[in-house]
């Protein structure tokens, strides 16, 4: 049977349990949009610009747990889309990027949008692949898969020229997706872990972005409590663990306050599992300290280029975080002389005192503490929660307790933008949960067009806007570091209710501490997309300032 490179691309891709793809269609690949058109079993989700169209990829991807897929046009697309995989790499979400490009006899002729996607992305993508031949689909595609999944997960580049999409190839049967690359735990390597966790006083859990599963999170929880090890979530992963688990000690964030930093000095051994443990999650690599820590590190991540990169560890582990977690919560625990309850209550108790709010009202507008509170009372037990970056998500990840079957998708690149695009996809994959976004007035007129995505496609979503005028996070650095000289970080915004209902969609505002609960309480319950303006307080834009 011949078909043509394109269709053999969709149909390699549907034999992926690919489902849903996010784009923003150019003639570039008609020929794969083509393809599409008679594949019933792939969505095809046209988006209002590339940057949204790859942050709902990458949060399709997160919560599949398999990688997302993103189409764009050459040149102009690509740039457009260069954020989500910049997002990707950060993150270490597995993402195919196809990039349609120019024919090849106009390949290296300077042609109408050229681009050299191997120089462009080679420092972002794990691999550029440019496709030449259309009897190389098969194996390509089935390599770009590979290389996005194996190792640290991450962003693949595949480039497709025009003409390339239309060569009329054999067909060949699939043998389904490929697998991660990734050995899993030695018994030799459960076991020295075992028994060195068992002469440490004061240990601590740092749970990393590679544990997103269901049976690694049910793990993690299982070894916090057998091993009576306290878990500190890294930089934006609030949703490892329940947050009101007794052994849940809070998310690290830019700054640690100072509260628990100096009680997580005591610490004589850190177990990291699935954490790269960069500058953000090691408070610029002082906890644990690089080269040489202070205390021992039981370093456990897939990829072996990451281990003793910038730390150098007692032992390092090449595993999967998932296998590690599973395969660890089986092994005995060895009898041990310490009792570790009072090291974990102490934690604990330090995270409680955290996260214990207290309004401060103001004459400038709402404490955003208050809004983050009626939330917190009134999501249902599936909510979906999405965070777009910026001070606001101070006030969420201090504030908000993300309970057992709830879930955050946040983003560790700190690219802002990301709020809208991730609850359309959220909305879309789950359409029986409840999605909750909060983002900033700065990200919400990035990519917040795509709420006309949300609408086209029935997507209900619940979007919190924290309007407080200014590039939030930008103008507390200006004042740290250049006191009283404020350069471009003012804005002057849209009403945020009269722009929703241009979409069609519900607005709410909040302009006083005092609506909160019942606005939080309509709009949660409100039978369709909503948006609610926050008019926030800029007198407290840090959810940890005095």
């Amino acid at each position: 049977m011949r078909l043509s490179a394109a269709e053999a691309l969709v149909n390699q891709l549907a034999s992926y349990e690919v489902d849903r793809i996010f784009c923003v269609p150019g003639e570039s690949y008609l020929a794969a949009l083509d393809a599409l058109y008679d594949h019933k079993y792939i969505e095809v989700v046209a988006c209002r610009h590339e940057g949204g169209a790859g942050f709902m990829a990458l949060a399709d991807a997160k919560l599949t747990n398999r990688p997302g897929v993103l189409f764009t046009s050459r040149g102009p697309g690509a740039m457009n889309a260069a954020i989500s995989l910049h997002a990707a790499q950060q993150d270490g979400i597995p993402l195919l990027a196809f990039i349609g490009h120019v024919t090849r006899k106009e390949l290296g002729r300077g042609a109408f949008q050229e681009v050299d996607y191997g120089t462009t992305f080679g420092d972002i993508a794990k691999k550029v692949i440019e496709i030449h031949d259309g009897s190389r689909m098969y194996d390509l595609i089935a390599q770009a898969w590979q290389f996005a999944i194996s190792g640290t997960p991450g962003p693949v580049v595949i480039v497709l020229p025009e003409d390339m999409l239309e060569d009329h190839i054999d067909a060949s049967a699939s043998a389904g997706p490929p697998r991660a690359l990734c050995s899993g735990p030695t018994t030799a390597d459960l076991e020295a872990v075992a028994q060195r966790l068992s002469k440490a006083q004061r240990p601590l859990l740092i749970a990393g972005s590679q544990i997103g599963s269901a049976d690694a999170k049910a793990a993690l929880c299982q070894i916090a409590e057998q091993w009576g090890l306290p878990v500190l979530g890294a930089f934006k992963q609030q949703d490892v663990m329940a947050n009101d688990h007794p052994h849940w000690i809070g998310q690290v964030g830019f700054v640690m306050n100072p509260v628990m930093a100096d009680a997580l000095k005591e610490t004589d051994l850190i177990l990291a599992v699935g954490t790269r443990l960069g500058d953000i999650t090691t408070q610029g690599f002082t906890f644990p300290a690089s080269p040489l820590p202070e205390q021992d590190v039981i370093h456990v991540y897939p990829d072996a280029e990451k281990l003793g990169r910038n730390i150098a560890p007692w032992m390092g582990i090449v595993a999967d975080s998932g296998s590690f977690l599973s395969e660890f919560a089986r092994h005995p625990v060895p009898p041990t002389e310490f009792s570790r309850s009072a090291w974990v209550g102490k934690l604990t108790q330090r995270h409680r005192e955290l996260t214990r709010f207290s309004p401060k009202p103001s004459d400038l507008g709402v404490d955003l503490g208050c809004v983050v509170i009626a939330v917190d009372e009134y999501a249902p037990p599936n909510t979906l929660f999405c965070l777009d970056s910026g001070n606001f998500a101070t006030w969420v990840h201090r504030y908000l307790t993300v309970h057992k079957g709830q879930h955050l998708l946040g983003s560790a690149s700190g690219a802002m933008g990301s709020g809208v695009p991730f609850a359309v996809s959220a909305a879309m994959r789950h359409p029986e949960h409840t999605v909750i976004a909060f983002m900033g007035d700065g990200g919400a007129l990035m990519n917040g067009n795509e709420i006309a995505t949300a609408v086209h496609h029935g997507a209900n979503i619940k979007l919190i806007i924290a309007d407080n005028a200014v590039y939030g996070t930008i103008k507390g650095f200006q004042e740290k570091l250049f006191p009283g000289r404020p350069v471009a970080t003012s804005l002057t915004n849209p009403d945020f209710v009269a722009w929703a209902e241009s979409f069609g969609v519900k607005g709410y505002s909040i302009s006083e501490d005092a609506d909160a609960d019942h606005v939080i309480e309509a709009a949660l319950t409100h039978d369709g997309p909503v948006v609610v303006h926050v008019k926030q307080s800029a007198e407290r834009l840090n959810a940890f300032s005095p």
